[in-house]
């Protein structure tokens, strides 16, 4: 009932702007997304017999009891569970307060997304995920899968081409501010021990592996996206085999059905792969990830559904509390056409154009504590030809965010951020002022 309830109240007419549509990187084991600063935890020696043994086990029994989110406690016991299924959730919304707003007219704050109505209410995401994980300490072949569900004002920029893209255009040719996506990842996955020092494989639609952002918000350091990464995949649908080379050395290779495209009309073959270095400690990591195709636009449908990326991403853990991490990204695409906006303000139409697009991110985090983190972004972003933003020229976007996870189903999240582009991009200015108030609910 509390899942229907929350989903049910996420479907509410509206009408906004149109916007470029378009992260979590695969790892394994499973592990929290790049550049995640992880603290040392200093276990007892399972041959111990020290009675501090037991009292430790026991607070670790207690914090994980503690921990495990609302789906999970219950489903504890039930069939679902003894059958290695597990579930979970969260819902997300915010208030952005933005300079973009007038005395009697609401405004956007696009191109910046995912939080890109101002001065109103937003409840953008309420996901529900089913899977079956695996437990990678066995070595023998095992099964999963993941099916995951999002609705909310974010599902005008998750969803794929050939999959409930029709609510794109749905509002006379705009987006319906809600929506859903009926399935954000859904796939099946084989974990094969033997080969290499572990292989998954993944088979259907799951998140990319380029870029250290996500759709998931509880993977973010901020509340916002980088302008880079709402430039770039979110998902692909094909085939996808992450290999654990050894200790230091992961690698990805897979054929997909181009950037943001499921199975269907759309779909063109490209290929997506990775190489990424992780030194002892985790204390440095490089990671050069990419998705090369015919990079064509495809003219009759009217979608840019392959385009070529390049991305090389870093990343730092000066210790256990500061991590710096930068992104950098550079695609392009062929045989454009459309009308962007150029830097002086004037309308110019594309007409079988190359164009290209690139961009450097970078974090600074400090985690405070168990619960309290702090991350500064500085982004700078060219559409050089103004094909993924709408305007043309460089974004320059500097970002404060705070995260507050009060407990571990309930997160505050704030920041304060400063756009600022060549073009007016923002309803006609070149700045943009936002301050969104944010909240998480898992369970």
């Amino acid at each position: 009932m509390v899942i229907s309830w929350l989903m049910s109240g996420l479907m509410v007419a509206g009408q906004a702007g149109t916007a470029p549509k378009p992260v979590s990187p695969v790892v394994i084991p499973d592990a929290p997304a790049p550049g995640s600063i992880i603290p040392v935890r200093q276990d007892i020696p399972p041959n111990t017999t020290s009675p501090f043994k037991e009292k430790e086990e026991a607070i670790e029994m207690e914090e994980e009891k503690e921990n495990t989110l609302f789906l999970m406690r219950i489903l504890e016991g039930s069939a679902f569970e003894k059958a290695g299924l597990s579930a979970r959730g969260y819902t997300e919304a915010n208030y952005t307060i933005s300079n973009q707003t007038g005395q009697t007219v609401r405004k956007n704050n696009l191109p910046q997304a995912m939080n890109y109505m101002g001065n109103q209410f937003m409840m953008e995401q309420t996901s529900l995920t089913v899977e079956k994980l695996f437990d990678y300490e066995k070595k023998e072949f095992q099964w999963g899968f993941n099916l995951t569900a999002l609705a909310g004002t974010d599902y005008r920029f998750t969803a794929s081409n050939n999959l409930a893209a029709g609510q794109l255009t749905a509002n006379g040719g705009l987006p319906n501010t809600y929506g859903i996506d009926p399935m954000t990842q859904g796939y099946l996955a084989a974990w094969m021990p033997n080969l290499g020092d572990g292989t998954e494989l993944k088979v259907g639609k799951f998140w990319t592996t380029i870029f250290n952002e996500s759709i998931d918000p509880t993977l973010n350091r901020t509340v916002s996206r980088a302008i880079t990464f709402m430039s770039n995949p979110f998902t692909n649908s094909g085939a996808l085999a992450t290999t654990k080379l050894n200790d230091r050395w992961t690698m990805n290779n897979g054929i997909v059905a181009g950037a943001d495209t499921f199975f269907g009309a759309a779909a063109e073959g490209n290929y997506l792969g990775g190489l990424k270095y992780e030194t002892e400690g985790a204390t440095d990591s490089i990671a050069f990830n990419t998705m090369l195709g015919s990079a064509s636009y495809n003219q009759g449908l009217k979608v840019l559904n392959s385009y070529d990326v390049f991305e090389i991403l870093y990343s730092h853990n000066f210790n256990d509390n500061w991590n710096y991490t930068l992104d950098t990204m550079y695609s392009f695409a062929n045989n454009f056409e459309g009308t962007v906006t150029n830097r002086d303000g004037s309308v110019f139409v594309l007409n079988n154009e190359w164009a290209n697009w690139y961009g450097f991110v970078n974090y600074l985090t400090y985690k405070i504590n168990d619960k309290w983190s702090t991350t500064t972004r500085v982004e700078f972003f060219d559409d050089v030809k103004g094909v993924r933003t709408g305007y043309e020229g460089l974004y320059s976007t500097f970002t404060q965010g705070v995260t507050w996870q009060f407990r571990p189903g309930l997160w505050f999240r704030t920041e304060l951020r400063y756009d600022y582009a060549q073009a007016r991009a923002y309803q006609g200015n070149h700045g943009l002022f936002t301050l969104p108030l944010d909240v998480i609910i898992r369970y």
